[in-house]
């Protein structure tokens, strides 16, 4: 990972550590773009179908970027409907974090959570 993109990943853990009380990391971040992306507020709990359903639509609207998906609709409970654009290539474990991360971090300073 560059010095740069390290340097923002952790000074987003940090920041959504001291706002939200919790132990920050690439899943929990996940699961609050999800939320924030739902639109619906956020919920004292959460089901494991329900984390992993945000985590997904947080994974979808980020590779949205990378045009690997877009959003065709909505369904009748107004989650988007997401079409494959191009395939995603095999990356290594280490390779798919750090998209993620790189995207997760444009994507908090898009929404001016964390300076550019």
């Amino acid at each position: 990972m560059d010095n740069n993109l390290e340097s923002d990943w952790n000074k987003l853990l940090y920041k959504i550590s001291e706002d939200f009380n919790v132990d920050a990391d690439l899943n929990g971040t996940l699961l609050l773009i999800g939320i924030q992306e739902r639109e619906e507020g956020f919920k004292e709990t959460y089901s494991k179908d329900d984390k992993m359903a945000l985590i997904n639509l947080a994974t979808c609207r980020l590779l949205m970027k990378w045009n690997y998906y877009s959003i065709e609709g909505h369904d009748e409970d107004k989650w988007p409907i997401f079409k494959k654009n191009k395939m995603i290539p095999p990356f290594t474990k280490e390779k798919e974090d750090l998209l993620l991360k790189s995207s997760i971090v444009e994507y908090f300073k898009e929404n001016d959570y964390l300076e550019a």
